[in-house]
């Protein structure tokens, strides 16, 4: 499919371009320097917009058929981009951000005629043209800084994005729009590269250039879709795809305004930094946002044919909710990982204690695991039906290298990359060939899903209880999580095969799984190794021979 392969060049691109931009950061004064409003101690190079800026026009220039609206889109992008860069060298001010923003804007809306045109309760009638410019332009300021305002802590505008275009991304599958659909993955490898320099602890900033480019994008990828691409949608709906950053800025702006300050003026009042003054750590501050704005997302993909009062109503409440909160934390003085004495733990926290300090809830629940996950996967194999020939010859190639590789390490050394890429094969395999046979005990199929459940709370436990925690998940697992479990399932049946999302969700399952069993043997890889071996051994003479 060719929204896969641009997804993966953009990516790359984005990948390969980083480090050498790094190096020449400090050169050309592309540096973000600490100061008392940011969270980052040392200099870090904001070099990653350029990168992503790169890997997202490249595929575009190259496999999207020139319209006006791609051109304008491209030529808007650029401009966006000078204007970013300038002000990553030199800190401009709002007034010349805003200058750099109307003139992309007034490209896509004049030469691309890209414009909102259907607005909530208003059917399928258009606005009138008037209206409609000054409502685009609004819109797409507004977007454009919120996202910028919101790149407060690594890997947020990036993450909090990659799941707005996602589900752009996916609406424009589901209404056939390849175009969209190309725009919108090109603008996802592009993140995803990024982010593979940018999750806690930043190597590298994407700068002014990359959130606004970011922003931009995002806003006008919603407005082709909610007006060109399916003019049924809930026009509503693009507030829960966009979600997070558009409510950020409406409490940021309020309160700044209600405390007689200027709107533009920085502080530390976004929801990133409320979080952190609540005493949660950046990484849990990151993905609690990750959580809401999917959650945001989610609910706007699902409710994409609902009535605009039923989509407003959802980010209306959210949003109460969110505000309630914090103004709840703030007038108790609630903060997160409180400590209180010894003689003050509840029972509960006193039983869990003892278990942690005996090694319980670390021991029963790996163990479960390192015998869960094979003994799943040689079940799942030997219950498959009739593998095709092709993949039984492959799966008898790599059982042989792996067997070669068990004795070229003799046991000894990590496993690698390329071994890790091994295991992970066999047990997307193991459950694609099984959960795509007819399965019609209904009762077994319950069962199952019961297993996973408590693999999945085995694996919560024993990670958050480890002593070693050498595994370590990241805001960019979320994001693994969320791209391979929910969007297969937003789609539906519109792919080529309706188990896709239980089959990737499993896969993801028995991949962390597979991680964390690694990290807490580093004195028994042969066990590891061997296991892998007797797997597909179990494999190949399902293949071949049964």
């Amino acid at each position: 499919m060719l929204a896969t392969f641009v997804f993966i060049v953009a990516m790359f691109i984005t990948m390969v371009l980083i480090p050498p931009l790094m190096k020449s950061a400090a050169r050309f004064s592309f540096v973000d320097m600490p100061n008392e409003r940011k969270v980052h101690t040392a200099p870090i190079a904001r070099v990653g917009g350029i990168a992503m800026a790169a890997g997202a026009i490249t595929p575009i220039v190259i496999w999207v058929q020139r319209s006006t609206e791609v051109l304008a889109f491209l030529l808007a992008f650029g401009v966006i981009l000078v204007f970013g860069v300038w002000d990553d060298r030199h800190t401009l001010s709002y007034r010349y951000k805003f200058l750099g923003q109307l003139v992309a804007i007034c490209i896509v809306v004049f030469y691309g005629g890209i414009a909102i045109k259907f607005v909530p309760f208003h059917s399928l009638e258009s606005i009138p043209y008037g209206a409609s410019v000054a409502l685009t332009i609004f819109a797409l300021l507004g977007i454009t800084n919120a996202i910028n305002l919101a790149d407060g802590l690594d890997g947020l505008a990036g993450g909090t994005t990659f799941m707005s275009i996602a589900a752009i991304s996916v609406l424009a599958y589901l209404s056939g729009d390849g175009t969209l659909l190309i725009l919108s993955t090109a603008i996802m490898g592009s993140i995803v590269g990024f982010l593979r320099f940018n999750t806690f602890p930043a190597q590298v900033f994407m700068g002014d250039a990359g959130s606004q480019l970011l922003g931009f994008a995002a806003g006008v990828l919603v407005i082709l879709l909610t007006q060109k691409s399916n003019p049924a949608l809930s026009p509503a709906m693009a507030l829960l795809l966009l979600g997070l950053p558009i409510l950020d800025t409406f409490i940021v702006m309020g309160q700044r305004l209600y405390e007689g300050g200027s709107p533009f003026k920085p502080d530390r009042n976004h929801l990133h930094h409320k979080l952190l003054s609540l005493g949660y750590d950046h990484y849990e501050a990151v993905v609690m946002i990750y959580a809401a704005q999917a959650l945001l997302v989610t609910s706007g993909v699902y409710c994409r044919y609902q009535s605009d009062l039923t989509n407003l109503a959802l980010f209306g409440g959210f949003s109460f909710a969110t505000i309630a909160m914090f103004q709840l934390a703030a007038r108790t003085g609630w903060r997160a990982h409180a400590r209180y004495p010894t003689d003050q733990l509840t029972p509960l926290s006193d039983l869990i204690g003892r278990l942690k300090r005996s090694g319980v809830l670390e021991t029963y629940p790996t163990t479960f695991i390192a015998v869960a996950v094979p003994s799943y996967a040689a079940f799942a194999i030997l219950s498959a039906p009739a593998i095709p020939y092709d993949a039984a010859i492959t799966v008898f190639a790599l059982m042989c290298l792996s067997i070669v590789g068990v004795f070229l390490t003799r046991g000894r050394g990590k496993i690698g990359l390329l071994e890790r890429l091994l295991i992970g094969t066999t047990l997307t395999a193991a459950v694609y060939y099984y959960v795509t046979a007819l399965r019609v005990n209904s009762a077994f199929f319950t069962l199952e899903n019961a297993f996973f459940g408590v693999l999945i709370l085995a694996l919560a436990i024993s990670y958050r209880f480890s002593r070693t925690r050498q595994f370590r998940a990241t805001p960019m697992d979320f994001l693994v999580i969320f791209a391979v479990l929910i969007v297969p399932n937003m789609v539906g049946t519109a792919l080529v095969t309706g188990d896709i999302g239980e089959v990737a969700a499993k896969a993801v399952v028995l991949y962390y799984a597979t991680e964390l069993l690694i990290s807490q043997t580093l004195d028994k890889e042969w066990l590891i190794r061997g296991v892998v071996v007797t797997v597909l051994a179990v494999f190949t003479v399902k293949a071949l021979w049964l």
